[in-house]
């Protein structure tokens, strides 16, 4: 068993506490640590565990830990957890510069360490079944891939914007896992909404060197939750919904029908519901976080691919950083 503990007890840090807990063959959890006191004691008392009030104290008696601090605060305590030799999954992004994305990676690779970013969206059942299957389609027949994320407003996440926020995971899932082929050009265009300053909803177009588009979009300021990838090929068009956890491909076919007489119906395609397994994407991940200590290889999602995403995301905020705000007069810019 590797012993483990959780930086960061919020949101997910909590979700990665419950399923530690219930990984016990994997596991053994020796305590959690949050700068809030408050945080500590409700997590203490929620899942019976030790929450220290020193984060050293905790990192000189595991192996390994969780990172579900900020983003903002990835690369500190990144950095101090590659200085006291411990492997870690740090949460997505990496961090909020492709430069310490590299600084990351090179901490961890120096102390010999396993680096894992927490990408939960490629341990999804119905991107790891969408990938089997563009697996045996001709890459060159991938015609266009089309994300979209989108989510209420939510106040609390201020560090960030849209890209880093959400967008992020389709970065990693469309560029670096599904179509890794090179890109020849990205446009981006932006919006402030809600927020401050930051971006709210974010449109890029990739255009890959094999002639592949790419359209990903983000949004936290949609009535309504949407997690979707279609994907169009010469052969099929494919649709997977991460949050439904559901995937069909829809083919055209040659139906004929003999029966004496010209038939009335005709079948001009056929639809394939794929059977997807019940399983948790966070569940998954920690057992891969296991294995790829145990085995001591590269993690599926390793630092080197976090970073690339976190570089088309910097690409894609450079672009963008004179989106104008929904309604302002025009000229007039927030972020």
């Amino acid at each position: 068993m590797i012993n483990i503990g959780v930086i960061g007890v919020g949101s997910m840090g909590r979700n990665h506490v419950r399923n530690i807990l219930e990984l016990p063959a994997h596991y053994r959890m020796i305590g959690c640590y949050d700068e809030s006191p408050a945080q500590r004691k409700d997590i203490a008392e929620k899942f019976h565990v030790h929450c220290f009030d020193d984060v050293t104290a905790l990192l000189t008696q595991t192996d390994a830990v969780v990172l579900a601090v900020p983003s903002s605060l990835h690369k500190e305590y990144g950095l101090l957890a590659a200085k006291y030799h411990q492997h870690a999954l740090i949460e997505k992004p990496i961090a909020l510069s492709e430069e310490d994305g590299n600084l990351l990676c090179k901490a961890f690779d120096a102390a010999g360490k396993t680096l894992m970013v927490g990408h939960i969206e490629r341990f999804n059942p119905a991107v790891v079944e969408l990938k089997k299957i563009l697996e045996n389609e001709h890459s060159s027949s991938i015609i266009a891939i089309e994300a979209r994320r989108c989510s209420p407003f939510d106040p609390r996440i201020g560090d960030t914007n849209v890209i880093f926020d959400l967008m992020i995971h389709d970065l990693d899932i469309v560029l670096n896992y599904l179509q890794p082929d090179p890109i020849a050009s990205i446009d981006a265009k932006a919006l402030v909404v809600q927020s401050k300053a930051n971006s709210d909803y974010v449109q890029a177009i990739v255009q890959h060197k094999g002639g592949t588009i790419s359209t990903i979009s983000a949004s936290r300021v949609t009535e309504d939750k949407v997690r979707r990838i279609d994907v169009h090929t010469k052969h099929a068009y494919i649709q997977a919904d991460l949050l439904n956890k559901t995937l069909q491909v829809t083919r055209k076919t040659s139906f004929s029908l003999d029966v004496g007489y010209k038939p009335i119906y005709k079948q001009e395609s056929i639809v394939e519901k794929i059977m997807l397994p019940n399983v948790e994407p966070l569940k998954a991940e920690l057992m891969e976080f296991a294995a790829s200590i145990q085995d001591g290889r590269a993690p599926l999602t390793d630092g080197k691919s976090a970073t690339k995403a976190v570089n088309y995301a910097q690409t894609i905020h450079d672009l963008t950083a004179h989106c104008p705000r929904l309604g302002a007069k025009e000229g007039a810019s927030d972020e």
